[in-house]
């Protein structure tokens, strides 16, 4: 749902600009506040300049001494729409007053909000990257730890196997040389049997 900034909610600041940020307010909306305030600021400096205009016109030069007055009967009249006048420049200037603090508090709180929402942000992404390194540590132990156990056993595997060589390795040799020797009888043996 899109907020439209009404013409009396604005403040008129031409100079005014918001940042875009990642988590703000909607640029748009911003954007349609100030044009609003623009506005305004002009349709107050054409009423402040057109009360200048009849506060010149309804000005009157004084009589000299001696000369008749003609504009005498006029002269409560002019002082009255003098008053008016006056009193309309000193109104409009106190609005303007007023809403360009309202637009200054309003940028101000949009800046405070910009940094709570930027340092918000990167406290989030610092606790992300802890994280992720605070993981990959707990996981390069638990290799760490995987691979020592493997290489312990590969080890005791090592050392049964040397043991079973000790200990079968050499009554093969002499069963591999038994029969060996049964099948193939020494000649000085096998010459002594034969007739001569």
């Amino acid at each position: 749902m899109e907020n439209v900034v009404s013409e009396s909610e604005a403040a008129p600041e031409s100079d005014v600009r918001f940042p875009v940020v990642l988590r703000g307010y909607d640029r748009r909306q911003v954007d349609e506040y100030v044009r609003v305030a623009e506005k305004r600021l002009d349709r107050h400096e054409k009423a402040r300049r057109m009360a200048e205009r009849k506060l010149a016109k309804a000005q009157v030069p004084t009589p000299r001494a001696g000369e008749a007055d003609p504009a005498r009967g006029l002269g409560r009249r002019i002082e009255k729409i003098l008053e008016v006048a006056k009193s309309e420049a000193d109104a409009i200037k106190e609005q303007a007053r007023e809403e360009s603090g309202k637009i200054l508090a309003a940028a101000e709180k949009t800046a405070a909000d910009a940094d709570t929402a930027r340092a918000e942000t990167e406290r989030a992404a610092e606790q992300e990257a802890q994280l992720i390194v605070s993981r990959a540590e707990e996981e390069a132990t638990i290799i760490r730890t995987t691979h020592q156990a493997a290489l312990t056993e590969l080890g005791q595997i090592a050392a049964i196997l040397s043991e079973l060589r000790k200990r079968f390795g050499g009554e093969t040799e002499t069963t591999a040389e038994r029969t060996a020797e049964a099948e193939n009888p020494e000649p000085s043996l096998a010459g002594s049997t034969q007739p001569g």
